[in-house]
């Protein structure tokens, strides 16, 4: 492209067009489906909403796709009007970044600075989510892998080690709380350090520098007791590696194919959505392994690193499981979504008379195998936006024990009732789908506890204090501040700046990356975000929208957007 004197735009890239319109059309199914969801609670699929939905979503495709390629044609024709190239720019140094050790420890010396009031506030932390029920466990001695058996264990080493020490459990958990502010703090200093390293501007470290200290869903969930923020340090360190392994993908082994690999087998021990992401990133790697002309032997190492970290899991899963004498948890979790799409038929098509809508249309050995499925007539308490009150009473042994028949029903009502089952898929996933949505923040009120927001606080005294943990705040009036804050859900209230909390932004945000990625043929950097795509597959196949499902993917997005999103000159093919 060409920019004469006068500013002129030359004609709209088609790639970057497509590639937009394509995320478009996605963008304004799920803007109006979830819209339609909110506001009625029900979608009928009548060839007329059918069509008017396609029409809208073309249309929007194409406004967002011609838009989208006319200011990637400002971009270009600004950055060659104004801009040198990369390779014609002088290197600078940052001042601040020149020893990556030193300003890895400010960093996270400051982030630590900045949550030290929230952790004061809560000492020892917010027990809020599964903290009941591993200690439980550990009370009991009876362990199970429902919840991360590692995650259990550090709970009580913790525990442990504030009884022995210190006489008091109490104290050991707010000693752990403290390791894990520093092990979310030091990773995200390892990711500025790093960009300082790769010689990013000032202002973008000093932006994400602030923004890790001062994004409160960093400040309460670093001081959560919860698998999902070792999951989530760990989830950041195996991006940023796998990141700087793209990069340097000439060179051979090295220090981040060792933190690739650690930060795997962490992953992995601290959630089963680990693994599953780790399987999509190796059905991806293996197209790369064999088409990748020219840096093939990169791609085998990665490729070998990949699965030798997914046989290490298991083996390091299953050694845990023996050697405390775990009995294996309820796999009903992974039904989710199944059970929310059997409740909603039965609801609407079963005859119960629950709903006026219902039009008992259902057969009869349909009904039976679903009744055998949800006990109690548990359909009964379906609510659309979590699966939890119909699952907890789910008898996962009609579908191990007769998967045929229920596989036979479950495609059975699939092809008599597919609306319905579209419905209760986007209704159990509107916070992430839909940025309108605002569900996601009232799933867990009950109209009588306090803590149960977006921002869950709450303790449930009656069980944690005889377990010798206790609330022992050291800030009150902060305390005060904060909890008010989660429990009333009020980024919800903030114009504009409420899209930096709504969990429906973070996946759009991450296909426009990959897209951008996509169009400069940019591939081979696409290939973390497959790792962020499995982990999406399995939110979605989830039971709610949770913040600390969402949070790994939230700290990792403007790393990952600052390590792509920087300027080249010519273009990157995955067989370079």
């Amino acid at each position: 492209m060409k920019c004469g004197k006068a500013f002129q735009i030359s004609k709209i890239n088609k790639r970057y067009s497509v590639i937009f319109g394509l995320i478009g059309f996605l963008f304004c199914f799920f803007e109006f489906t979830g819209r339609s969801l909110a506001a009625r609670g029900n979608i009928v699929w009548t060839g007329e909403y059918v069509l008017r939905l396609l029409l809208s979503c073309i249309l929007g495709s194409v406004c967002l796709g011609v838009l989208g390629g006319f200011l990637v044609d400002i971009q270009k024709c600004l950055c060659e009007k104004y801009s040198v190239r990369e390779e014609e720019k002088p290197r600078r140094k940052n001042r601040f970044c020149g020893n990556a050790l030193q300003f890895w420890l400010l960093c996270t010396a400051l982030i630590l600075l900045c949550w030290l009031p929230c952790y004061l506030a809560y000492y020892p932390g917010i027990c809020a989510y599964d903290v009941t029920v591993q200690t439980g466990q550990i009370e009991s001695g009876a362990y199970n892998d429902h919840h991360p058996i590692a995650h259990t264990l550090l709970l009580e080493g913790g525990m442990r080690l504030g009884e022995t020490l210190f006489g008091d459990a109490n104290t050991g958990l707010g000693i752990l709380v403290a390791v894990q502010m520093f092990c979310l703090a030091a990773a995200f200093g390892f990711g500025l350090a790093l960009l300082g390293r790769r010689g990013a501007d000032g202002k973008l470290l000093l932006s994400l520098l602030l923004l890790s200290m001062f994004y409160p869903f960093h400040m309460y969930m670093s001081v959560s007791v919860s698998k999902d923020v070792f999951f989530s340090v760990f989830f950041l360190l195996q991006m940023l590696a796998l990141y700087e392994l793209v990069r340097r993908k000439g060179m051979g082994f090295g220090a981040f194919d060792v933190i690739f690999f650690v930060s795997s087998l962490g992953m992995q021990m601290f959630r089963s959505n680990g693994r599953y992401a780790m399987l999509v990133l190796f059905a991806v790697l293996l197209p790369a392994l064999a088409f990748g002309r020219g840096a093939r032997r990169f791609w085998a190492r990665l490729t070998a690193n990949c699965a030798v970290s997914l046989l290490a899991g298991s083996l390091l899963l299953s050694g845990l499981f023996h050697a405390v004498g775990a009995q294996q948890g309820d796999r009903r979790e992974m039904l989710s979504l199944p059970i929310q799409q059997l409740a909603r038929c039965m609801l609407y098509h079963g005859g119960v008379g629950v709903l006026p809508e219902d039009d008992g249309t259902m057969e009869e050995q349909d009904k039976a195998l679903i009744n055998d499925f949800l006990l109690d007539e548990s359909y009964r308490e379906y609510r659309p936006d979590i699966a939890d009150p119909v699952k907890r009473h789910t008898n996962t042994y009609v579908v191990r024990y007769r998967t045929g028949d229920f596989i036979r029903t479950y495609l059975n009502l699939l092809c008599s009732y597919p609306g319905d089952f579209v419905n209760a898929a986007l209704a159990v996933n509107a916070g992430y789908l839909y940025v309108g949505d605002e569900s996601h923040a009232f799933i867990n009120e009950n109209g009588e506890d306090r803590g149960l927001g977006y921002v869950q606080t709450r303790w449930v005294e009656a069980e944690l204090n005889p377990r010798g943990l206790y609330k022992d705040s050291k800030w009150d009036s902060l305390h005060e501040l904060l909890e008010d804050w989660a429990d009333r859900n009020l980024y919800l209230r903030l114009p504009v700046l409420r899209y930096l909390f709504v969990p429906g932004v973070f996946l759009w945000l991450y296909l426009l990356l990959a897209g951008w990625l996509a169009a400069r043929k940019r591939y081979a950097e696409c290939m973390p975000l497959a790792l962020v795509g499995g982990y999406y597959l399995t939110l979605f196949l989830g039971p709610t929208v949770q913040l600390r499902y969402l949070y790994p993917l939230m700290i990792v997005l403007p790393f990952a957007a600052a390590l792509c999103l920087r300027s080249h000159s010519g273009k990157e093919r995955i067989d370079q």
